[in-house]
C-alpha cells in the first residue's frame, strides 16, 4: 500500500511539472487578439508609437515561449508573466486611444483652417498681383495651382468625416505649404514691380 502511495505520489508530481512545463497558447492567442483589436481601432485614426512598444514586447514574449520550448525542462513562468503585464500595457492603450483619437481629430481640425487660411490669404494677393506683359503668364500660373488647392482643400473634409485624421492633417499640410509657396511668389512679384516690400 505504501509503494502505491509513493507512486501515486509521484505521478502526481511529475503532471504538475508537466502542466507547468505547457506553453501558455491560450494566454497567447488572447494577447494577440487584444493587440491586433487595439491596432485597428488606431489605424488611420491616430499617431499611436506605443504599438510599436507593444509589438516589440509580444515578440520578446513569442522568443521566450520559442527558447523554452527547445529546453527538456521548460519553465514559461517568465513568458506568462510577459504576456499578463503586455495584456496590461494593451488595455491602458485602449483607454488611452478615446484621447487620442480626440487630439488627432482636434489637430486635424486647426491645420485645416490654417490651411484656409493659407488660401485666402494667397487668394488675396492673387487679386493685387501685377498683371504686366512680363508677369501675366506667372500670375496665371499661380492662379491655376491655386485653384488645384483649392479643389484639394475639399478632400481634408473628406477625410475628416472618415475618421482618417492622419490623412486629414497630411492634405492639411501640404495645401498650407503650398498656398504659403503662391503667396510668396505673388509677393516678390509685386515687390519687384512696385518697388515695396510686402509683410
Amino acid at each position: 500500500m505504501r509503494g502505491v502511495t509513493k507512486n501515486l505520489v509521484l505521478v502526481l508530481a511529475i503532471a504538475v511539472v508537466l502542466a507547468g512545463c505547457k506553453a501558455p497558447t491560450q494566454q497567447i492567442d488572447t494577447t494577440k487578439a487584444a493587440l491586433e483589436e487595439v491596432t485597428k481601432a488606431s489605424a488611420d485614426i491616430a499617431p499611436v508609437p506605443e504599438l510599436k512598444d507593444l509589438n516589440d514586447k509580444l515578440t520578446a514574449a513569442l522568443d521566450e515561449i520559442a527558447a523554452q520550448d527547445k529546453k527538456f525542462f521548460k519553465k514559461f513562468g517568465k513568458a506568462k508573466e510577459m504576456l499578463t503585464n503586455l495584456g496590461t500595457d494593451i488595455e491602458a492603450l485602449k483607454a488611452a486611444l478615446p484621447a487620442k483619437i480626440e487630439a488627432a481629430k482636434n489637430e486635424a481640425i486647426k491645420l485645416q483652417g490654417e490651411a484656409k487660411a493659407a488660401i485666402d490669404e494667397a487668394k488675396a494677393l492673387l487679386a493685387k498681383a501685377p498683371t504686366g506683359k512680363g508677369t501675366k503668364k506667372d500670375i496665371d500660373a499661380l492662379k491655376a495651382d491655386l485653384a488645384g488647392a483649392e479643389t484639394a482643400f475639399a478632400e481634408i473634409q473628406t477625410a475628416l468625416d472618415g475618421k482618417d485624421y492622419i490623412v486629414a492633417q497630411d492634405k492639411a499640410n501640404a495645401i498650407k505649404t503650398k498656398a504659403a509657396d503662391i503667396a510668396a511668389q505673388v509677393k516678390a512679384a509685386i515687390e519687384k514691380v512696385t518697388g515695396k516690400k510686402i509683410v
